[in-house]
């Protein structure tokens, strides 16, 4: 019990990594503006603090991925078929994230290179798992009287990542002001429907 336990914490550890990662990037590079620039940049090729902020990305995408494998094995297996692939949504949700690290973001004004094209194509496998994965799960658990409620939650994260991430995109691709405030609310509800998960079933654990 203390060890699925222990594993399924690893989502709210990964959250909390993650938002280290910005909050660390942002405070280094003076230029960088939130509101603005999205956040690969600041592990996109030629950052300054590349280097430093890749191991604040990595250990997320373990500790991610781990939380992924835990939950998939020690709850969705056990019920619904719809709470199962929910769980297989997020292990290949987490799975396609770490690759972010082989494949870093062109910087603007730099020349594209073949690491930035596959970046792109990354975050274009990535979209469906980001909105399919929490659905799946909210679907899952809403057909439990326990868990009905952080079943709409769950969807309710999923509808807004949709919307959030048609913004970010619509913004991206007409070089509108304010991406990267779109940007973080998309990835923002992601993290916070992952800290809730973690933290709801590492109690129950």
């Amino acid at each position: 019990m203390e060890f699925s336990k222990a594993l399924l914490s690893t989502g709210m550890l990964a959250v909390v990594v993650y938002v280290a990662h910005v909050l660390t990037g942002g405070a280094l590079w003076k230029e960088y503006q939130h509101l603005h620039r999205p956040i690969s940049d600041l592990t996109g090729s030629g950052a300054p603090d590349r280097v430093l902020l890749l191991w604040f990305t990595n250990i997320y995408g373990v500790l991610a991925l781990v939380f992924a494998l835990a939950f998939s094995m020690f709850v969705a297996s056990r019920r619904s078929v719809i709470l199962f692939w929910g769980g297989i949504s997020l292990i290949l949700l987490h799975i396609v994230s770490i690759s972010y690290s082989f494949f870093p973001q062109d910087l603007p004004g730099s020349e594209p290179t073949f690491a930035g094209m596959m970046h792109i194509v990354v975050t274009v496998l990535i979209v469906p798992f980001t909105i399919i994965s929490p659905i799946l799960i909210g679907i899952g658990l809403k057909n439990e009287p326990r868990w009905q409620n952080l079943g709409r939650f769950s969807i309710l994260c999923g509808m807004l990542i949709l919307v959030f991430g048609g913004l970010t995109g619509y913004f991206f691709a007409n070089k509108l002001s304010y991406f990267g405030l779109l940007e973080r609310l998309n990835i923002g509800t992601l993290l916070l429907w992952t800290f809730v998960l973690s933290l709801s079933f590492s109690r129950k654990y």
